[in-house]
């Protein structure tokens, strides 16, 4: 039951974040099926892939011009991660210092290292859309010359490549676990929004609850009136017997003591 509305906590402020970013672009798309079918093609985690489109919506938006195009954008680094081999652990690393960098309109320093580390293909492609040897990239990114809207381009100019590479590598079982995770957790969605519209509303449903709990009680006591009156004198002749065993024993009325055994 935790492990449930665990989930349900962070489906919901998953979803509170989407709205922000449709609200900044004055849209109302569904983020929530765009992203699965997304975390699905490229057999990334749905939950991860919605924080990185929340993070990239609420903290560099300026360098998109819709949430399908951020949406498309995520899609592409999921891929790069499968083609580079990075671990989860590492791609949500590179991909905190991806989001930094895009939310700064500029890709340097750690963050370059960290992108150039775990994902090589975005550097590569960063560096044949601007026409230079890979080796160039640092120093022109020493320069602030690979802005957010350079590595967006490059990203989105490389895809026809990097869709290809990825479709040649084979699905893992973890790959296939993930997917099936994601689509567990749109089958019991429903649910989870429900539980969330409980929680949100617990001072309205609350006391209709416990009167309904209340009144199950008054009923499951007169249905079994007779058998918890049947307990009940069991019960207390348990009790006066103990009594009279230790008052015959304390005046030493044995006789009153073996008669109540």
């Amino acid at each position: 039951v935790k492990a449930v509305l665990g989930m349900s906590d962070e489906m919901a402020q998953t979803s509170a974040r989407l709205d922000r970013v449709n609200a900044q672009y004055g849209t109302t798309v569904d983020l929530n099926q765009m992203i699965y079918q997304s975390a699905q093609a490229s057999r990334g985690a749905y939950q991860e892939t919605a924080d990185l489109v929340a993070k990239i919506g609420t903290n560099a938006s300026d360098a998109f011009s819709s949430p399908e195009e951020i949406v498309a954008f995520a899609e592409q680094l999921n891929k790069q991660y499968v083609l580079s081999g990075a671990s989860a652990e590492d791609a949500a690393g590179a991909t905190h210092q991806l989001t930094q960098a895009l939310a700064s309109g500029v890709l340097r320093g750690e963050e370059l290292n960290s992108v150039m580390d775990q994902a090589p293909g975005i550097t590569q492609a960063i560096a044949d859309y601007l026409n230079v040897a890979k080796g160039e990239v640092r120093a022109l990114a020493a320069e602030g010359k690979i802005t957010s809207e350079v590595v967006k381009n490059a990203v989105f100019a490389a895809a026809g490549e990097t869709n290809e590479a990825f479709e040649d590598m084979p699905v893992t079982w973890e790959q296939r676990w993930t997917m099936m995770g994601n689509s567990a957790l749109q089958a019991i969605r429903p649910v989870l929004d429900g539980l969330g519209w409980m929680a949100d509303n617990i001072e309205m449903i609350g006391p209709p609850l416990l009167g309904l709990g209340a009144a199950f009680g008054v009923f499951w006591i007169a249905a079994n009136s007779a058998t918890i009156a049947a307990g009940a004198t069991t019960l207390l002749t348990t009790a006066t017997n103990f009594l009279s065993i230790g008052f015959g024993v304390l005046t030493g009325n044995t006789a009153a003591a073996s008669a109540a055994v």
